[in-house]
């Protein structure tokens, strides 16, 4: 048997230490099943200043699964998993979704993880793959005029950041964010938000943190966009905003909404009720969910599938009305 890899062996935290120990075998397993599935992307990997990026690049398609051709609206799509677990490819069904019913690229990011790479390693791949792309946009296919982001849970934090990125860079600017079950807010730890009936566990998300950052670190707007002062928000794109009801995470979605109306950003809020964190995801790939433990499934609306068939609903519609030139083509 292979020995297993260990992680920061510097860390010796005990509470840190127990997760990280888990962190490869868990990461292995979560692989394990979803390159198991069918791949409905094509799968690129380029490089970006001192590192390699993978991406899952979804072409636009017509109904009957035919590419369309010319420049298509392209969605950077960015996965979960606390910045440490999950990839692009468990998302697949999802982003050919949407590829098919809008007929635009949709392109998985598959980010460096910490705590090989802590910030700001993730918001750097984050915008650097939105800019090479549009620097390429002719070989991609992609109309550079109509590009947006979307993001779960730490993924949303990294389209937030991209968001701020491109407004303060100014090379390119984005038509829309749809951002599911926002995490905004790393300065407070878990215990001192009011608590949901959720399936993240206080000890989890701590781990998530403490790990991805540190403490001054938490007070930057990349890494908690709860604290980007009015004028770091003015100007960002029009955002769709939905928070799950029963997630820990959702009144610091609810105020963030508030933070970009109160900037002047167009905003729309949808809270998912009787939602559980990362419905959405789980919903995608249900082979992936159906090895989840079955006390915390116990503890899952099952309505979920329904709520999540209207959050693509709701951001399919999103995007369209953001999106000029996007036209279907059968």
């Amino acid at each position: 048997m292979a020995k297993r890899q260990r992680l920061c062996p510097e860390i010796t935290d005990p509470d840190l230490r127990g997760f990280l120990d888990m962190l490869p075998d868990l990461r292995a397993f979560n692989t394990a099943l979803v390159r198991g599935q069918k791949r409905t992307a094509e799968t690129e990997e380029f490089a970006l200043p001192g590192r390699k990026i993978s991406i899952c690049f979804h072409r636009a398609k017509a109904k009957d699964g035919t590419v369309l051709t010319g420049k298509r609206p392209v969605l950077f799509e960015f996965h979960g998993g606390g910045f440490m677990l999950g990839d692009a490819e468990k998302t697949d069904a999802l982003c050919e979704r949407i590829a098919v019913d809008l007929g635009i690229h949709v392109v998985g990011v598959n980010y460096r993880l910490a705590p090989e790479n802590p910030f700001p390693a993730a918001v750097k791949d984050a915008y650097g793959v939105i800019r090479r792309m549009y620097q390429r946009a002719d070989q991609y296919d992609i109309d550079p005029e109509n590009m947006a982001v979307m993001g779960y849970s730490a993924g949303a934090t990294l389209a937030i950041a991209a968001g701020m990125q491109t407004l303060l860079n100014g090379e390119f600017s984005l038509k829309a964010m749809v951002l599911h079950y926002p995490y905004v807010d790393a300065v407070h730890m878990p215990d001192e938000k009011e608590h949901y009936d959720c399936d993240m566990t206080n000890e989890a998300m701590k781990a998530f943190t403490l790990l991805y950052s540190t403490e001054e670190e938490r007070k930057n707007p990349y890494v908690s966009p709860i604290l980007a002062s009015r004028e770091e928000l003015a100007g960002m794109p029009p955002a769709l905003i939905l928070p799950a009801e029963r997630d820990q995470l959702r009144e610091e979605g609810i105020l963030f909404a508030e933070h970009l109306k109160d900037a002047g950003t167009e905003t729309e809020l949808h809270i998912m009720p009787k939602m559980h964190h990362g419905y959405l995801e789980d919903a995608a790939n249900m082979d992936v969910y159906e090895t989840t433990a079955p006390d915390v499934k116990a503890t899952h609306d099952p309505s979920f599938r329904e709520q999540a068939e209207e959050a693509v609903r709701l951001t399919e519609g999103f995007l369209t009305e953001h999106f000029g030139n996007a036209k279907h083509s059968e």
